[in-house]
This record gives structure tokens, sequence and C-alpha cells, in this order.
């Protein structure tokens, strides 16, 4: 265990001090941020919580019990898996 934990302790220290020779340049430091900036703008939009525009579904939650087509549609997709059930056994 003991050798896990000052293997990944070196492997830190070393990625630290490779970036920070790597970033002691000003135009290197700013090459670096615009790429940061690039990748935050790309991620962004998918940890945002705009599941309602995204979603197709229209209608959800209680039918419109005037809503014969969908009425009859949800009767019919409930008796399916009853029916598959008993032709099983």
């Amino acid at each position: 265990m003991k050798k896990k934990y000052l293997l990944l302790s070196g492997f830190a220290i070393s990625a630290a001090g490779v970036t920070s020779y790597l970033l002691r340049k000003g135009s290197n430091r700013t090459m670096a941020k615009m790429m940061a900036n690039e990748v935050i703008e790309k991620i962004i939009p998918f940890m945002k919580k705009d599941d309602d525009k995204n979603l197709p579904v229209k209608k959800a939650g209680h039918p419109d019990p005037y809503d014969y087509e969908d009425t009859k549609m949800v009767e019919e997709g409930s008796v399916y898996p009853v029916n598959y059930y008993n032709k099983k056994q």
C-alpha cells in the first residue's frame, strides 16, 4: 500500500513540475487559458439542466379522457404484458 501512495504522489509531483515548467512563458500561459476556456464553453451546455427543451414528450402524466386515440393506445399497451405473460405459462 505504501508503495502505491509513494508512486501516486511521485506522479502528481512530476505532473505539477512539468506543468509549471511549460507554463513559465507568458505565451504558453495565454494559450493554455484560451484552450481551457474553449473546453469550458463546450462542457457547460452538457451540464445545464434544460431537459424541458430537449424532451420530445409533449403529453405526459394524466392523459386527457376525451382524447380517444391516446386513451385507446394506453389501454392496448397495458394489456400487452399481461397477454405475453399468459402465453409464457
